[in-house]
């Protein structure tokens, strides 16, 4: 076949255009992952809730660190029209003295459901007073199952019992524990703030004892929408599905933008290389396409050609760009935003592979117009 044939005789050219695509596929690649370890970095403990949807204190822009409920609001979520289930979910910020010095964490009290974290480590299932769940992220700061977390500014500590993963919240481990845990953490850390004494220590504290939770995860029955649940709880609920609320807050519209602008600024440098790659040979070869066509091939044959050369550059490009992708992935730290998604890969590579022929059109355009008989009377002079 004629396409392969020049793909053989010409190793050097097409391999070094192929290392070239192959450099923009792994810069694709690399984005996408990073794009998906920013999400799952950055919300991955919210979006991973077992729920249809979490509902949160109104007025506060889906914002975990800003939602309080009380009992009364649990219980008036819980009787509503269309709650299969539910079970409350508590959020703290803290501060963990590790072996390799402190580092930040998020304290999240769940009522039910523990069997929602994949275990990697250790023994999951109900947890009992002062123990914890750990995202396996903690483990780079030298946290091990059996070893107790040291809180601070609490005088608190709790039990490791389990490391499970992709459970972090703004690039910082998540730590899970039973309700009542951190009910009295939560107290603990109001009554800590400022140092208050007496009378201001006891209405710390009342406040605490109220909030009984931060959000509540929320099982709809069947045919119930979040839009329905949101209509009949009002305006003092905001009600989103976790994936929506975990790309609220935190500028996670902004970054998940930007990142995704720069992969499809790759995308596009890919198809220029491409397409500008392919239109200068067909400009080299007018000559000898003009004797292929003198001989009676047809614009459509030599079009397939340059597709089935395009097609084999690209597939080579992309298992080197995949390799590359994975080798420098599996270079980074622990903690960089680094979570390769199988379906997000396969669509990039779509991408690349559609770019790729788009860029063919330039080289399409240059053949319609290569007449046989000028080009040749070219090449004699």
């Amino acid at each position: 076949m004629l396409a392969v044939r020049e793909l053989l005789g010409s190793r050097l050219k097409f391999g070094l255009i192929a290392l070239a695509i192959g450099l923009v596929v792994s810069l694709t690649m690399l984005m996408s992952a990073m794009s998906e370890g920013l999400v799952t970095g950055m919300t991955g403990a919210k979006r991973s809730l077992e729920a249809d949807v979490l509902v949160f204190q109104g007025d506060t822009a889906l914002s975990l660190e800003r939602s309080m409920l009380t009992d009364a609001d649990l219980a008036t979520i819980s009787a509503a029209d269309g709650v299969a289930s539910s079970y409350a979910v508590g959020h703290l910020i803290v501060t963990v003295r590790g072996p390799d010095g402190p580092f930040d964490a998020h304290i999240f009290g769940l009522g039910a459901e523990f069997q929602q974290l994949p275990v990697t480590d250790g023994n999951g299932g109900e947890l009992g007073s002062g123990d914890a769940i750990v995202d396996g992220t903690a483990a780079s700061e030298g946290i091990a199952v059996g070893d107790s977390l040291r809180l601070t500014p609490l005088p608190r500590e709790l039990r490791v019992v389990a490391f499970t993963e992709a459970r972090r919240y703004i690039m910082a481990p998540a730590v899970y524990v039973e309700l009542e845990t951190w009910r009295a953490l939560r107290a603990a850390s109001l009554l800590a703030d400022g140092g208050a004494a007496g009378g201001e220590r006891e209405s710390a504290s009342a406040q605490a004892l109220a909030g009984s939770a931060s959000i509540a995860a929320v099982t709809l029955q069947a045919g119930v929408t979040p839009d329905d649940l949101a209509a009949r709880l009002g305006d003092r609920f905001e009600v989103a599905t976790p994936e929506e609320a975990s790309l609220a807050g935190n500028g996670m519209g902004v970054m998940v933008l930007a990142v995704n602008g720069i992969q499809l600024v790759s995308l596009l440098i890919g198809a220029m290389v491409i397409g500008v790659f392919f239109y200068i040979t067909t400009l080299h070869k007018s000559a000898q396409i003009a004797a292929i066509k003198a001989l009676g091939a047809s614009n459509a044959y030599l079009y397939r050609q340059l597709l089935l050369q395009i097609t084999v550059l690209v597939t080579v490009a992309a298992v080197l760009g995949v390799a590359l992708a994975l080798g420098a992935g599996r270079g980074m730290p622990p903690a960089m935003a680094f979570d390769p998604n199988p379906g997000r890969w396969a669509l990039s590579l779509l991408a690349v592979y559609f770019t790729a022929y788009a860029g063919s059109l330039f080289s399409l355009r240059s053949i319609l117009l290569i007449d046989p008989a000028t080009a040749l009377d070219s090449a004699e002079h």
